[in-house]
């Protein structure tokens, strides 16, 4: 069986902290990727734990973010893992909403 969000996010080692869809913390992970393409929606099957630092995206633009998160969750992404202090200092509150 597959681990969950939820379980991913109550691993201490991991240091995560849920910034958005804490709904969804019972979707299962297949498995985890690292992408920096603004468009890596070709290269999932779903169920991926999409890891990004946003190198390649306008992270900061509200329309632009919406955008790439509708294109990820209608491929099915399971959730987005974003590294802060690589690029930005705190997850952009665009990606957030």
């Amino acid at each position: 069986m597959p681990p969950t969000l939820a379980s991913l996010v109550q691993h201490s080692a991991l240091k995560l902290t849920v910034r958005a869809g804490a709904d969804r913390l019972d979707t299962p992970v297949r498995w985890a990727h690292a992408s920096e393409l603004a468009d890596p929606v070709p290269y999932m099957d779903g169920g991926e734990l999409l890891l990004v630092t946003a190198t390649n995206l306008d992270a900061a633009n509200a329309d632009s973010m919406r955008r790439y998160v509708r294109r990820l969750a209608g491929a099915g992404v399971a959730g987005v893992g974003f590294a802060v202090g690589v690029n930005y200092e705190d997850v952009p509150q665009a990606l957030v909403d």
